[in-house]
């Protein structure tokens, strides 16, 4: 009876572990995706690349902003990312304001992901705050294509997206300003790829199962025989 009364215990503790166990902190696939590798001098400025990221379109950049600037705080850190960018060049300030930028990760492997980040708008005129996304696989094509717009009453909001690759492939995660141009745009901040794994639980799970399968299947030997 002290047996089976442990076996019994150790099923359910096995099975209440896939339940109860914490999951490991995933590992954010992207090169600065918080936008905290990039110093400089002043509150903010304009850059044609950073670590891990390069502009793909404007002619401003990515501009970096620290602490309050802009009227919000980072998400995230210190830092914070505005593509409806300060334009340095000539002409007037917001002309081609909207710029973009992208990262690519090599050589992911098939299995499930999840792709987020931290978006608010600059202004409570939504007109001029929008931001386009976008995930593109080498093999898989177009995974993710959409848009967001807020304001800034909003507070910050977090976008998040899962997808499953069924073979290896090269991911490009894009980022775009669209809207008005006019300096005022959409703060990006936070922005993670990462592989959801299986529960670290699982094989607990199963054995758990297992145990209480045997525990079933003995108690109806033992009411065969006794019938």
């Amino acid at each position: 009876m002290i047996l089976k009364k442990m076996k019994y215990a150790a099923a359910a503790l096995a099975v209440s572990a896939l339940m109860a166990a914490p999951g490991s902190a995933a590992t954010n696939l992207l090169v600065n995706g918080s936008f905290e590798d990039t110093a400089f001098g002043g509150n903010w400025s304009v850059f044609d690349a950073i670590n891990g990221w390069t502009k793909t379109a404007g002619t401003a950049g990515i501009e970096i902003q620290k602490g309050g600037t802009g009227g919000s705080s980072a998400y995230h850190g210190n830092q914070k990312v505005e593509l409806d960018s300060h334009n340095f060049g000539p002409g007037p300030k917001n002309q081609n304001s909207n710029s973009g930028m992208t990262q690519t990760v090599s050589g992911l492997s098939s299995g499930t992901y999840e792709f987020s980040f931290a978006y608010r708008g600059r202004t409570n005129d939504a007109d001029t705050n929008g931001i386009a996304y976008s995930i593109f696989g080498d093999n898989a094509g177009g995974i993710l294509d959409a848009t967001i717009t807020g304001i800034k009453s909003d507070g910050w909001q977090i976008i998040s997206y899962v997808f499953t690759l069924g073979a290896s492939d090269d991911l490009t995660i894009g980022f775009n300003a669209f809207g008005r141009e006019d300096t005022l745009g959409g703060f990006i901040d936070d922005v993670k790829l990462s592989a959801v794994p299986l529960p670290a639980a699982l094989p607990l799970y199963g054995a758990g199962l297992a145990a209480m399968g045997l525990i079933g299947w003995r108690r109806k030997r033992k009411a065969a025989a006794a019938a």
